[in-house]
């Protein structure tokens, strides 16, 4: 069998009825440490009740079920994926503490977020199946005029191809900054991020200065020319002095704290997270699994039931468009759905003095 969890490494297991692992595969998988006094991460313990445990394992599945998170496995029981409870993601991000990841960078290098305290870190997620990835040059621009100021542009592509679908648009950016690839959407899950291009402003102490929010972008966009891709030159230069506004905000945060929001304005705009999101996580880490190792069918019912779950993360249903098929992302059905928005934003405005609060579609 095959444990996977939304934070740590895959460990191969042994087992026939529901998921009993040894103490050094529980630590391995999940980071929590099995003792006497129950399964223990830090000072808190949480004690295995009798029915699971058996002879020096416990049913991690079980376990894990019975402290609200959810637990999901293929239709052969050979994989599980342990999710996070909704309830633990909320109580992670009102810390207003930056949730730590390490993923790899274009190269294969880990790289872990927490490594970068004492810098300020504009944590921004794009896609090669997004037109923000043209967004990766800008963003050189911005660290070229202040990484002598501790300041890192953190670039997560919301991947699931994989790095060598990312390179491509990394090396023509130039990019000198962190370019990580992240195919499970781990940052989506630990940040509440539902589209691309989002950001979070993470100050020196490895605080969250503004949690999730739209880097930049507009739904100017929704006035293209669908067959040609094109905008008016109007519309194009509105969403251009719009990204302008963005930026120079950053830029004002780097240089003088401007725009930063305190502890309790952070906690006001954090982003729902419901036990719905994080079953729906845990369907579309099964789901991008599935697909990696060659059971597409399966692993498609497992992405479309992240969507019905999330029906708000257009990360989690475009990907599912590029995994199908390279190019459905930006298909007829997906200009469909963002019509059917109606006034809705596609891009919500970040509430930054001076950017467009509302755009006609």
């Amino acid at each position: 069998m095959t444990v996977v969890l939304s934070e740590r490494e895959e460990a191969s297991v042994e087992g026939q009825d529901g998921l009993w692992l040894g103490a050094a595969d529980v630590e391995r998988a999940t980071g929590w440490t099995l003792k006497p006094e129950g399964l223990c991460r830090g000072e808190v313990c949480v004690p295995v009740p009798m029915e699971m445990a058996r002879n020096g394992r416990v049913d991690l599945a079980a376990l894990w079920r019975s402290l609200d998170h959810p637990v999901l496995q293929d239709e052969v029981g050979e994989v599980f994926v342990l999710g996070t409870a909704a309830e633990e993601r909320r109580r992670a991000l009102a810390g207003v503490e930056a949730p730590d990841f390490t993923l790899p960078d274009v190269n294969g290098t880990p790289r872990t977020l927490s490594a970068l305290r004492g810098k300020k870190v504009f944590l921004a997620t794009w896609a090669s199946w997004c037109g923000c990835r043209f967004d990766l040059a800008p963003w050189q621009a911005l660290y070229a005029e202040l990484r002598e100021r501790d300041f890192m542009v953190v670039a997560v592509a919301m991947e699931s191809r994989g790095a060598e679908h990312a390179r491509p648009w990394i090396e023509q950016a130039k990019a000198e900054y962190w370019c990580l690839i992240d195919p499970d959407h781990r940052v989506a899950e630990l940040y509440g991020m539902v589209n691309v291009p989002q950001s979070v402003w993470i100050d020196a102490r490895g605080r969250i200065a503004r949690p999730t929010e739209t880097a930049g972008s507009t739904d100017h966009f929704r006035r293209m020319d669908v067959k040609t891709r094109t905008l008016q030159p109007d519309d194009q230069a509105a969403r251009l002095a719009a990204r302008r506004v963005y930026f120079d905000a950053v830029r004002d945060w780097v240089l003088t704290g401007k725009h930063g929001l305190d502890a309790a304005a952070v906690q006001r705009k954090l982003p729902e997270i419901t036990p719905e999101i994080a079953l729906a996580h845990a369907h579309f880490r099964l789901g991008t699994w599935l697909r990696r190792h060659g059971k597409g069918d399966e692993g498609d019912r497992h992405l479309a039931e992240a969507s019905r779950l999330h029906p708000d993360s257009w990360n989690m249903w475009r990907q599912a468009a590029d995994l199908h098929e390279v190019g459905r992302a930006s298909s007829p059905e997906f200009w469909a759905r963002v019509q059917a928005l109606g006034e809705r934003p596609y891009y919500p405005p970040p509430d930054i003095p001076g950017f467009p609060r509302g755009i006609s579609a």
